[in-house]
């Protein structure tokens, strides 16, 4: 599309969906989550650097698959205090249509989009809350050795809409 048909079209890009632009998003920002670990711990000790700089300086080792199990990473937790497990909060968060929140923050109905496989899933019971950088690549890249909080905070990581992504089921498994 030209610029000038751009700006008749009122500044959108004809097929473009919400979907589209939030996928695009996720797959930008995964890339960022996964140099998490390797940010400072405070803005003053960051120093300016390339991405390419970034990237040269990143250690390569081996991965350690040795002792992961997925018990290490507590996940579902309630870490916002909102009667709502980490699972429950993206359900809510991603839904197109919303589902009925009860009592202990229990879902029924709601309708999700996979952009996993590209459907359309009805009720919570058949979407997955993937990490989208799992969890056995944090273990094996280092998270073996975070402690215990630091394990739960990243497995209920609601900071960015691409830490956990709902998906169907089907495509997750």
């Amino acid at each position: 599309m030209s610029l000038s048909n751009l700006a008749r079209s009122g500044g959108r890009w004809p097929g473009i969906t919400g979907f589209a632009i939030k996928n695009l998003r996720r797959g930008l920002l995964s890339s960022a989550l996964a140099f998490a670990v390797l940010a400072p711990a405070s803005p003053a000790q960051a120093d300016e650097v390339t991405l390419m700089d970034g990237i040269t300086a990143l250690p390569v080792a081996e991965e350690i698959r040795e002792s992961y199990k997925r018990e290490l990473y507590p996940h579902w937790k309630d870490d916002d205090k909102n009667g709502c497990t980490a699972r429950n909060d993206v359900l809510i968060a991603e839904a197109i249509e919303a589902p009925t929140v009860g009592a202990d923050c229990a879902l029924t109905g709601g309708v999700w989009h996979s952009y996993y496989d590209d459907v359309l899933v009805q009720g919570p019971s058949g979407v997955d809350i993937d990490h989208l950088i799992p969890l056995a690549e944090v273990h094996d890249s280092g998270g073996y050795g975070w402690t215990t909080e630091r394990r739960r905070r990243y497995a209920n990581d609601l900071g960015s809409d691409v830490t956990l992504v709902g998906v169907s089921a089907r495509s997750n498994r």
